[in-house]
């Protein structure tokens, strides 16, 4: 959604975007990034490593594009591409820093090596200002050379009901809807969420916790839910194509996001508090800049299921305090991470001199 809406305002300014993934998108998402017109995509399957064979399909890829602009980002910001970019004449070259971060890096410094390697670098833009923090902290790339542009959602898409959402996953009219996005892995803190849950239901019965998406740890997370009792109020429902058509943000009361590393943004944390959802999150990464405390949700600390578990319920129990926090999820969303006025930001990065 982001490289179409950079597409549509780049073509009102007579630019053209090349996308390049590692291996070809889908049909739909292929259609669906081709629409603005001036789209061209690529595949580059070696983008990660320093290798000459990296450095070989980089320079085709550029030969073949003549790009005045580069942006490039995941795995890491210390790449060739800003050198080899200068070297075919490339005018800008920007990292979008959205890596989010681990404990065990904290403690990373940049060598005087990697800083003159990264120093053809013109700009990165850090998708929130924790993650400026942390660049600024590592040293890779100076901090005048660094800006926050906060990741961005569509506040304008219209949201599916929530009745076929039930319905498709067989979650009783009488339960409110406790939703966690996100893939299946302990990054996410689905188990820290599975204990709370077992709190909250040793409380109240009219609950049911949903977990949209996938991932590796799926069985492991599913088979301690039925060693903890509580499987018949906990929904799997694996990836889902389109969240917001699906209906499961209408259906829900509560969104949660049990981060147990240090996220960089998270967009499904915007797009609920679009959808105008209540958040409960952990207290960690770039999570209170969206959530803030007693306004909009509630923070907690990582690994407190306790926590977790008295905020779900403080929601559960007051229908206007959920009304009042969705209320200004909403403003915040269109104030802060709007996708228009955030894409409208990097453009103006993009064709600055």
């Amino acid at each position: 959604m982001f490289s179409a809406e950079l597409a549509r305002q780049l073509n009102r300014m007579g630019w053209d975007l090349a996308l390049c993934f590692q291996a070809p998108p889908p049909p739909l998402v292929e259609h669906f990034l081709l629409a603005p017109g001036n789209v061209s995509l690529a595949v580059m399957p070696r983008q990660l490593g320093m290798g000459w064979s990296n450095a070989r399909e980089f320079l085709q890829l550029l030969w073949r594009h003549r790009p005045q602009v580069l942006i490039y980002h995941l795995g890491g910001v210390v790449r060739w591409w800003p050198l080899l970019g200068r070297l075919m004449s490339v005018r800008r070259s920007i990292y979008w820093d959205g890596t989010s971060r681990t404990a065990s890096s904290y403690d990373y410094r940049a060598s005087w090596r990697v800083r003159a390697v990264m120093s053809a670098l013109s700009e990165s833009v850090c998708a929130s200002n924790f993650v400026k923090v942390c660049a600024d902290r590592e040293g890779i790339i100076p901090p005048e050379k660094s800006r926050v542009i906060y990741n961005a959602v569509d506040n304008s898409r219209n949201l599916s009901d929530g009745e076929a959402f039930r319905r498709r996953f067989e979650i009783p009219a009488s339960r409110a809807i406790v939703l966690q996005i996100s893939w299946l892995v302990p990054e996410k803190g689905i188990d820290i969420a599975l204990r709370a849950a077992k709190q909250v239901l040793e409380r109240r019965q009219d609950l049911q916790f949903v977990f949209c998406g996938d991932g590796a740890s799926r069985e492991e997370y599913q088979q301690l839910a039925v060693e903890l009792g509580i499987a018949g109020h906990v929904t799997w429902t694996g990836q889902i194509e389109d969240l917001a058509a699906s209906g499961a943000f209408r259906a829900a009361q509560i969104q949660i996001q049990c981060s147990q590393w240090h996220e960089a943004f998270c967009l499904a944390v915007a797009e609920g508090m679009s959808a105008g959802l209540p958040l409960v999150a952990s207290r960690i990464g770039g999570l209170p800049e969206l959530v803030e405390d007693g306004v909009n949700g509630f923070l907690v600390d990582p690994n407190s299921e306790v926590e977790l578990a008295n905020a779900i319920l403080a929601l559960a129990a007051d229908h206007q305090l959920r009304l009042r926090m969705g209320a200004k999820g909403r403003e915040r969303a269109a104030q802060y991470f709007d996708l228009v006025k955030n894409v409208a930001l990097w453009v103006n990065v993009l064709l600055s001199k």
